[in-house]
């Protein structure tokens, strides 16, 4: 029997790294329901992807816990090569990683957990897909015997390799599921090694391992189990593959280096297989993110790391669509950004377990393979196509105004240091994820009396142009020496009076030494002339949608004439502008 009936903006299914993302992206939202099921009792304890790499890191920081998070983990800073004779990261554990972002729901207070709450059916009414304020997806979900109807605009599946979601929209995932077998265990290690507590491939005539240190005295080890002499396959289908078989495959590898194991904390193996689904939208009301729609070979956290990503991109535009509002077609760029992404990683992923497993190493080819798969697990060789919310230069007429940044690729985490106080933050703590676009002005050296000139016309612009667009963002970080410039002095925009708040100190920043922590050298790394300056348009994610110069302001009025379309529907309900 059904118990009763519950009208959400947005269900998310699963709640692991993937399914809290995205449930994060909706922190401090204003009128909109959330909720989150997932069939465990609660986080996860032990196992799993525990890698995090620099932009899961990111993510965390505009979340606002990426801090506590760094303090709970091991920093990983050197990674060893070993054959035959002849990035930074960190490791801990999921459970506290999915603690904190639960923790992070709770504080904030507009997203509810359901666990021990599991879908049992699905029904999209294909007659309402089209209206903006209607609810077309139907979730039927069971919580021990009872029952529940939840109706839904939107769906986030991120329910991990053997979706039910997936499977129930026959949603078929495409590739290959390899003989070969991996063994990973977290253990605490009692060898002779010297390289144990750094990240370290090593090659074998027996077969190949991976060592990643982590919190405590435990090493995560990923093991190749093909060539132990033992029938992995078979084992594997008749559940007779023990711990045992790991840590002796492990020995085997380290020889003629001694390694046994004390603590075992946790320890599995795996088939792996490199395939991805053929959708991660069913019309763009249901979507589905992680593992759900992508599966590759289980290496230092790489999983985690894509997943957190997937989720990040529709959460974010599912909260812009509802919320500010754009317009619905934002959401159609989920699956045209993301999935060739992972097909990308995929098929990089196909060629690299085949050298990462084979005994006959070409060192060479393993390193360049290693370094383009950094790529791939920390997110920066990601670039987004042309689309309406990453649009390219004006050929010939832009030209090149940031040499170090690009339409389609994520801002690097910098330095800055605030104009009223002088203290410094990095740029993913200050955009905080609140599905606001932001306007990056770097205005260069307005000490200089025609560049300050240039920067107050483009701030008459851009005054009204926010008063049409007061759901974005102006920020500015400008490169004179902070003690030349007065903040009162610079257009209000940049520094605005509320009422209640008074003035706004937080949105004038320079690339100025601090007085503690050096100097973030922001122009230097993103390749701006402090003559030229340029403007960002960053999207909630961090990814540019547009670089343009400062006197180039049709471009940015065309993008977010696009973005917010009346086409969007808007939600009658109180929202945040």
């Amino acid at each position: 029997m059904v118990d009763k009936v519950d009208k959400v903006d947005v269900l998310i299914i699963g709640a692991g790294p993937a399914g809290l993302t995205a449930a994060n992206c909706f922190n401090g939202s204003s009128g909109l329901r959330v909720r989150v099921i997932d069939k465990k009792s609660g986080t996860v304890q032990t196992g799993k992807a525990d890698g995090l790499k620099s932009i899961s890191l990111e993510v965390l920081d505009t979340f606002g816990i990426g801090d506590v998070i760094r303090n709970e983990s091991h920093r990983v800073e050197e990674v060893v090569l070993w054959e035959p004779d002849g990035q930074e990261g960190l490791t801990a554990k999921t459970g506290r990683i999915e603690h904190h972002m639960v923790a992070n729901l709770i504080r904030n207070g507009n997203v509810g957990i359901s666990w021990e709450t599991q879908p049992v059916d699905l029904q999209i009414n294909r007659q309402l897909i089209g209206d903006p304020l209607a609810y077309p997806v139907t979730v039927l979900v069971r919580k021990n015997e009872r029952t529940e109807t939840i109706q839904a605009r939107y769906v986030v599946a991120c329910d991990g390799a053997r979706s039910w979601t997936r499977k129930h929209l026959n949603i078929p995932l495409t590739g290959d599921l390899t003989d070969s077998t991996w063994g990973v265990m977290d253990a605490v290690p009692k060898t002779n090694f010297p390289d144990i507590r750094k990240v370290c491939v090593v090659h074998s005539a027996k077969g190949t391992v991976m060592a990643v240190p982590r919190e405590k005295k435990l090493v995560r080890f990923y093991i190749a189990m093909d060539g132990t002499g033992l029938d992995v396959a078979a084992a594997l289908n008749k559940s007779t593959l023990t711990v045992d078989h790991v840590v002796d495959a492990a020995r085997s590898i380290f020889h003629p280096y001694t390694f046994e194991v004390g603590e075992v904390a946790w320890w599995s193996a795996y088939q792996v297989g490199q395939r991805v689904a053929d959708e991660f939208s069913r019309d763009d009301r249901v979507f589905l993110a992680g593992d759900a729609v992508h599966t590759h070979s289980p290496k230092a956290g790489q999983g985690m790391n894509t997943s957190i990503q997937d989720a990040y991109n529709i959460g974010w535009k599912l909260r812009s669509h509802l919320e500010q509002p754009c317009s619905r077609s934002l959401l159609t760029t989920y699956e045209q950004e993301r999935r060739p992404i992972a097909q990308q990683l995929i098929n990089f992923d196909r060629e690299y377990l085949e050298l990462f497993a084979n005994p006959n190493l070409d060192f060479d080819g393993f390193l360049a393979a290693y370094k383009t798969a950094m790529k791939f697990t920390t997110g920066i060789g990601i670039q987004y196509g042309p689309s309406s919310i990453v649009q390219p230069p004006v050929v010939g007429k832009a030209g090149v105004v940031a040499k170090a940044l690009s339409p389609g690729m994520r801002l690097p985490d910098f330095q800055m240091v605030n104009q009223a106080d002088g203290v410094p933050t990095t740029l993913y703590h200050r955009l905080v994820m609140n599905g606001q676009f932001r306007i990056l002005v770097f205005a260069g050296d307005i000490s200089k009396e025609h560049i300050f000139q240039r920067l107050l016309k483009f701030g008459q612009w851009l005054t009204g142009f926010m008063r049409m667009h007061r759901s974005a963002e102006a920020i500015i970080i400008h490169s004179a020496k902070r003690a030349s410039i007065e903040l009162m002095n610079l257009p209000e925009v940049f520094h605005p009076w509320d009422d209640q708040d008074g003035w706004d100190y937080w949105r004038v920043y320079t690339d100025d030494e601090s007085y503690h922590d050096g100097h973030g050298e922001v122009y230097e790394r993103c390749g701006i002339d402090r003559d030229v300056g340029c403007v960002a348009v960053i999207r909630p994610d961090g990814y540019c949608s547009l670089l343009c110069k400062m006197d180039q302001t049709s471009q940015i009025t065309d993008l977010f004439d696009g973005l917010y379309s009346m086409d969007s529907g808007r939600v009658t309900r109180t929202a945040r502008l």
